[in-house]
C-alpha cells in the first residue's frame, strides 16, 4: 500500500487531475486543519473533489499513526498550500522509508510563491518568522521581531505567518508594540478569486475590512519596480 502527501494549493479547486485520480483510489483521506485559517470549509473541499475527508489534529500527525495505516491501506494526507513549504512534514516521509512504505509527494502553490503577486521579488525575502497569538501565551513571545530586524539590516523583505485564530487587528497591535514600522503589506485570500493586496500604515489597515486568511509582509529596501507594482496592485 502507499502514503500520499498532497498539497491542496491555495484554492479548493487547485488540486491537479493526477492528484484527484489518486484521491479517488485511496482508502482514507485526511486533512490537516490546525496550522492555517482556511479560505474554504472542509465540506466545500469535499464537494469540489467529490470525496470524503476526515480532519486530523497535530497529535495524530506527529505520532505517525497515519503511516501505520498505510502499511495495509492507501492513505492521503492533505495539507493547505504545499506540503513541504510553510510546515514541513518530512518526518512522515522518513517514517515511510523506515517501514518500506511506498510514498508520493504532490506539490502545489503556497503562500511562499503567492507573495510574488504583491510585486515584491521573491529572492529578496529573508527568513520567515511566525507570529504567535499573545492571548495564548503569558510571556508574550517576540522572537519574530529579531528576524524582522535581521532581514531589515540586509534590505530583505519579511513574510510573517500568523498563528491560526490571530485576527488582523491583534497582529498589527503586536507589531506596533514591539517594533517601529512604516507601511506594511497585507495579502488576503492569496491565490483565490477573492485575493486582495493592501499596502498602508498599521493604523490605516486596522480600519479596513480585510478577510482571513491573511499574511503580513514587512518590506525591506524596495526596488523602484517593486514600489511601482505595489502602488498599482494595492486596494484603494
Amino acid at each position: 500500500m502507499a502514503f500520499y502527501l498532497m498539497g491542496t494549493g491555495l484554492d479548493k479547486n487547485s488540486i491537479s487531475a493526477d492528484a484527484i485520480k489518486i484521491l479517488k483510489s485511496c482508502d482514507k483521506i485526511y486533512l490537516e486543519n490546525y496550522t492555517v485559517n482556511f479560505p474554504y470549509t472542509t465540506q466545500e473541499l469535499e464537494d469540489s473533489l467529490n470525496i470524503k475527508i476526515s480532519e486530523i489534529n497535530r497529535e495524530e500527525v506527529e505520532n505517525e499513526s497515519i503511516i501505520n495505516e498505510a502499511v495495509e491501506k492507501n492513505i492521503t494526507l492533505l495539507i493547505y498550500g504545499d506540503p513541504l513549504s510553510a510546515t514541513t512534514h518530512i518526518q512522515l516521509i522518513l517514517a515511510c522509508k523506515k517501514q518500506n512504505i511506498d510514498y508520493q509527494i504532490f506539490h502545489n502553490a503556497s503562500i511562499m510563491t503567492a507573495i510574488s503577486e504583491t510585486g515584491l521579488q521573491p529572492y529578496k525575502f529573508g527568513k520567515t518568522p511566525s507570529m504567535p497569538n499573545w492571548k495564548e501565551h503569558t510571556n508574550k513571545p517576540t522572537s519574530f521581531v529579531k528576524i524582522i530586524e535581521e532581514n531589515k539590516s540586509i534590505g530583505a523583505h519579511t513574510l510573517i505567518l500568523t498563528d491560526i485564530g490571530l485576527e488582523l487587528k491583534e497582529a498589527l497591535n503586536q507589531l506596533e508594540k514591539t517594533i517601529k514600522i512604516g507601511k506594511i503589506i497585507v495579502l488576503s485570500n492569496a491565490g483565490t478569486k477573492n485575493q486582495k493586496i493592501f499596502y498602508d500604515s498599521p493604523k490605516n489597515l486596522k480600519e479596513k475590512k480585510i478577510q482571513m486568511p491573511f499574511c503580513l509582509i514587512i518590506p525591506g529596501k524596495l526596488h523602484f519596480l517593486e514600489e511601482e507594482a505595489l502602488e498599482k496592485l494595492k486596494e484603494n
